[in-house]
């Protein structure tokens, strides 16, 4: 279970840059959160008090001892948060489990800023501005079995 403190910290740091936002969502959703944990050396503590950010740099330089498919999903992660390159995209995303692949797309869709895109609807005849719905949205929480 993340600690929630540091869970708000890490979104309060990224709120308002879409990719940020996405990377740090990412971490938050995918493997029960716990690469949210401050034991891990890319949770950094913010300037401000309660705030947290994620060293994109750090995340590359400690993956050794993870599984490939949460080697993946830092990858990703850390692309989104550090604006960096992702190498061999292909291998990354035919390597996730359905479930990562879903958070993957429903990230990529929130860094596009897929969530605030609007369009025209026809309302009787006349034609008005909505927001759409995101191109993938998050996916709810994985029901626990047992």
């Amino acid at each position: 279970m993340p600690d929630l403190d540091v869970v708000e910290g890490l979104r309060s740091h990224a709120r308002g840059d879409y990719a940020q936002e996405a990377g740090v969502e990412l971490l938050v959703r995918a493997f029960g959160g716990r690469f949210t944990d401050q034991g891990w050396p890319w949770i950094q503590a913010g300037d401000r008090p309660g705030w947290y950010w994620v060293d994109a740099d750090a995340i590359l330089a400690n993956w050794g001892v993870l599984s490939g498919g949460e080697c993946r999903v830092l990858a990703v992660a850390a692309a989104l948060v550090g604006y960096g390159p992702l190498d061999e995209l292909g291998a990354t995303l035919s390597g996730l489990d359905r479930r990562n692949l879903e958070l993957v797309l429903a990230a990529m869709a929130h860094a596009g800023g897929s969530h605030q895109h609007a369009g025209l609807a026809d309302d009787n005849g006349r034609l008005r501005l909505v927001r759409l719905p995101a191109v993938i949205g998050w996916p709810d929480a994985p029901a626990r079995v047992g």
